[in-house]
């Protein structure tokens, strides 16, 4: 029971990380930079409640799902339609929302559990 519990913790950690990619392609283009800023705050915190929970594991899986679906938004669709526009706010989206997942990776799990917590 205990291993199926982790591996749908798991799973819904990457299903985070799609509705985070989705909802922040919308908000970087209804919202403008104000948007894109919230954006990246939210990919950035999404990726360290991914990190609290399950460790690098879970962490792994919200950070691939994010960066698919951030491809799929950044790819031209069959009608030769993007969501991701190459301009500065597209830009902004993408490549901040890619540096927020670095700092999480890089940050140790200690900085957002302590160190008295057993992994």
């Amino acid at each position: 029971m205990h291993m199926l519990m982790r591996v749908l913790s798991v799973a819904a950690l990457a299903l985070l990380g799609v509705v985070v990619a989705s909802v922040g392609v919308g908000a970087h283009r209804s919202l403008g930079y104000g948007g894109a800023i919230v954006g990246i705050v939210v990919v950035l915190l999404a990726g360290a409640f991914a990190k609290t929970w399950r460790a690098w594991s879970g962490f792994i899986a919200y950070a691939v799902a994010w960066g698919a679906m951030a491809i799929v938004y950044v790819s031209t669709g069959p009608g030769g339609s993007i969501l991701v526009a190459d301009d500065l706010r597209g830009r902004l989206w993408l490549f901040g929302g890619g540096a927020a997942v670095a700092i999480v990776a890089a940050a140790p799990r200690s900085v957002f559990v302590g160190r008295d917590v057993a992994s």
